[in-house]
């Protein structure tokens, strides 16, 4: 059995992206552990009107949401980190990067999964940023020198990214899939999950779409994998 870790930015991407996946991990055996690195504490809350609420009501709303969510998942690890929503790419590199290589050595996983560079078709400025923080503390957790104060060193073995197949009716910018899983069993479950964020019900359409446009199954692009030979050939032989 295996460990998998989900790398995400804000309280509600682990539901609207893999919570299928992680289900299907867990009820295989396998043990599915998420860190998500802000409270998501600037944007709207769902029926209420904006300036009648702070960002630290609507990140201990949030948080609440977040563990509920979590709980139908079903991970058996959650960490929520209070890194700056709206502002993960302008935080500190070494600090966010040192608690992300802590999670990963907490947790020693052989797979990661987190956004793709590009931000998992949202293009949010935080998705892009977990993106780059997720890939740094991949190589990062494997060397001891680094935040040897932060755990022992772990090398985990792949990383997988969101992705999603081209869809000329929703056009977005998504990584090519490399692995597809199917979560029609978990449908209903996931649907539960993404219901427990109720401050984010304004996205419940666009939540409704995606599932209804990828029939029942979930994408990953596998961007990193240490176990496989390198490449060879010339890219446009």
């Amino acid at each position: 059995m295996a460990t998998f870790a989900f790398i995400y930015a804000h309280p509600d991407d682990e539901s609207f992206g893999i919570a299928g996946t992680a289900m299907k991990l867990a009820q295989a055996g396998h043990t599915t552990c998420l860190l998500t690195l802000t409270r998501g504490d600037v944007g709207n809350w769902f029926e209420r009107t904006v300036g009648s609420w702070t960002p630290n009501d609507l990140a201990a709303e949030r948080a609440k949401e977040w563990q509920a969510a979590t709980r139908v998942i079903g991970f058996q690890r959650a960490t929520l980190l209070e890194w700056p929503d709206g502002g993960l790419g302008q935080a500190d590199v070494e600090a966010v990067t040192a608690d992300v290589v802590a999670f990963i050595r907490d947790t020693r996983p052989e797979v990661i999964c987190t956004f793709g560079p590009e931000g998992a078709g949202s293009e949010h400025d935080d998705h892009r940023a977990t993106s780059f923080f997720a890939v740094r503390s991949f190589f990062r957790s494997a060397q001891g020198d680094l935040y040897p104060e932060r755990g022992s060193a772990h090398a985990p073995k792949r990383l997988f990214f969101n992705a999603a197949p081209f869809d000329a009716g929703r056009p977005v910018a998504a990584m090519t899939p490399t692995h597809i899983v199917d979560i029609r069993d978990h449908l209903e479950r996931k649907k539960q999950a993404f219901e427990c964020h109720r401050t984010q019900w304004k996205d419940r359409e666009l939540f409704n779409d995606i599932l209804e446009r990828r029939r029942g199954n979930e994408y990953f692009h596998l961007a990193i994998d240490l176990e496989a030979p390198a490449a060879r050939g010339d890219l446009l032989a």
